[in-house]
């Protein structure tokens, strides 16, 4: 019993991604899994049914792939995972199950707020590309934490955690073929293969008769945060775009308005955020444009030499970090006064939640110059106060 119980901790104490895609892909002439994903790649090659999905769906992850992909990048998530995306949904956003699984990765609205998904009366980021991506991603490393393979992995995202935790415990195998011959709920049984069989097809599209499908482009566009109930209609107005374009990109808000309790992402077509964010601001007339990262660029000297504030460039770009890169472009304020100089000092106004420890490190320098710049002998500020700032290099 004792040793029983040290295997199956070992089991689940595993936190590295030990079993690769490659490995996954590796199967045995006249195996037992050889023959479940023949099944399938047959199945999505030859029968009418499976070649007619294969044809439709196919095609639409072009308008998701770079998303995904560069998600799944951040989280140390395999790229070939988008392959899970095709057969849950087909990769349609709007996809509802007879069971009320939602979405390109058909969450279950009690799962998706597990992995942080708001579910409400005014929104369902089930729908929305990259908020149900990065909760995917989430669940997906969380099982590879647990069961240190893709194949149960995919099974505990197809029946849930405890499912396969219990047929590991029952078995003692951590094996997906030998334990989908013991249990398993019969879908299971049947879905891991056609997700390993969609992988091997789509890596030689040629091979297996689909060699004249060419992906959809993808969506071009940008988050942008408004302000609570906004409706997609006013903005809509502000652009000069269809609202029906502007809806189909935003099936998460419900009721076609943000929701009424917090500033919220809109999606935006990319050549449509310029011209959103010079309006919304037309008031103190502030134009927006694009500024090319250089070599050695920081988040905050990019603010100080624009006059903005390092948070007006988190919120222009929809940032959720400081990395940047060089090459790459943000959007800027071209006209803007939210900072001022003062001598080889910029002005910074401290707004409500900052500390001398926050702006320290959002201009990368140390709470002590900060003080002694300032004459101040404790850490204690109040909104509204002015500090003087010096960067490093000025």
């Amino acid at each position: 019993m004792l040793k029983k119980a040290i295997i199956i901790f070992l089991l689940f104490s595993i936190c590295s991604f030990a079993q690769t895609i490659d490995s996954l892909k590796n199967i045995p002439y006249g195996s037992f899994k050889q023959k479940k994903v023949q099944k399938y790649i047959d199945y999505f090659t030859n029968s009418k049914k499976g070649k007619s999905f294969f044809k439709a769906t196919y095609p639409r992850m072009g308008k998701y792939e770079k998303n995904i992909k560069d998600i799944f990048l951040k989280y140390k998530i395999p790229e070939e995972i988008i392959y899970v995306s095709m057969l849950e949904s087909g990769f349609n956003q709007n996809a509802l199950s007879k069971a009320g699984a939602l979405g390109l990765w058909q969450f279950m609205p009690t799962s998706a707020r597990i992995f942080g998904l708001r579910v409400d009366d005014w929104v369902d980021e089930r729908k929305d590309i990259i908020k149900s991506t990065e909760a995917a991603a989430k669940y997906f490393r969380s099982l590879m934490r647990k069961f240190n393979s893709w194949e149960l992995a995919f099974a505990g995202y197809n029946s849930g955690d405890l499912t396969v935790k219990r047929a590991i415990e029952k078995y003692s195998s951590t094996d997906f073929w030998y334990l989908s011959k013991k249990t398993f709920p019969k879908q299971t049984k049947e879905y891991v293969p056609q997700i390993i069989a969609l992988m091997i097809i789509s890596q030689d599209l040629s091979k297996y008769g689909f060699g004249e499908l060419k992906l959809k482009p993808p969506l071009k566009t940008k988050k942008v945060i408004v302000d609570k109930s906004t409706s997609l209609q006013y903005l809509s107005k502000l652009i000069d775009l269809d609202y029906r374009v502007l809806e189909k990109l935003n099936p998460s808000l419900l009721k076609g308005i943000t929701p009424p309790d917090i500033e919220y992402p809109v999606n935006i077509p990319s050549s449509k955020v310029k011209v959103l964010y010079t309006k919304l601001n037309r008031n103190n007339k502030r134009v927006v444009g694009d500024y090319l990262i250089k070599k050695g660029d920081t988040i905050s000297k990019i603010a100080i030499k624009f006059n903005i504030s390092i948070e007006e460039i988190y919120r222009l770009n929809n940032l959720s970090d400081s990395k940047i890169i060089a090459g790459k472009k943000l959007l800027i304020y071209l006209n803007s006064n939210s900072t001022s100089k003062d001598g080889k000092y910029f002005i910074h106004i401290v707004k409500k939640g900052e500390s001398l420890y926050k702006i320290s490190k959002d201009y990368e320098i140390k709470v002590e110059d900060l003080k002694e710049w300032n004459n101040l002998s404790t850490s204690k500020i109040i909104i509204g106060q002015k500090l003087r700032v010096q960067l490093a290099n000025e």
